[in-house]
């Protein structure tokens, strides 16, 4: 009995979102939950972020480092398959669009950072730059 009630209760509002929007989940605000899911990971000498991008390829990706921000944006396009003109689209969750991502990672040397794609794991390392001295200060003799 429990199974047929929540299997209608998700019946009605599966329809409800394809009413609502034929094309992505009513009552998933954000469409792309499963992309820039990230981890973040710091040792003394860098920091590592590896970022999930399904879908997309390097070229689709944009990273940029500014004022201590890293910035991973990308966008992908829709997931079509028209090879099969006969059969009609029951569901359709699979959609395009842009995110962005960013992260506050302060004292970076810029020039050494790196990118790489595999697997639909974006992984960026960031080393850091050696620490600065301290031009203000005056030693006194």
């Amino acid at each position: 009995m429990t199974n047929d009630l929540m299997n209608r209760y998700n019946d009605l509002f599966d329809r409800m979102g394809d009413w609502l929007d034929n094309s992505k989940d009513f009552l998933d605000s954000q469409a792309f939950r499963n992309i820039l899911q990230s981890d973040v990971a710091e040792d003394e000498h860098e920091y590592t972020v590896k970022v999930d991008v399904p879908g997309m390829s390097k070229d689709d990706i944009h990273l940029s480092y500014t004022d201590g921000i890293l910035t991973i944006s990308g966008h992908r396009s829709t997931f079509k398959d028209d090879s099969d003109k006969k059969k009609n689209l029951l569901r359709q969750e699979r959609s395009e669009g842009s995110v962005s991502r960013s992260f506050s990672l302060p004292n970076v040397d810029k020039k050494g950072i790196s990118a790489k794609l595999d697997g639909g794991v974006l992984t960026v390392t960031l080393p850091k730059a050696a620490p600065e001295e301290n031009e203000d200060t005056i030693t006194i003799e």
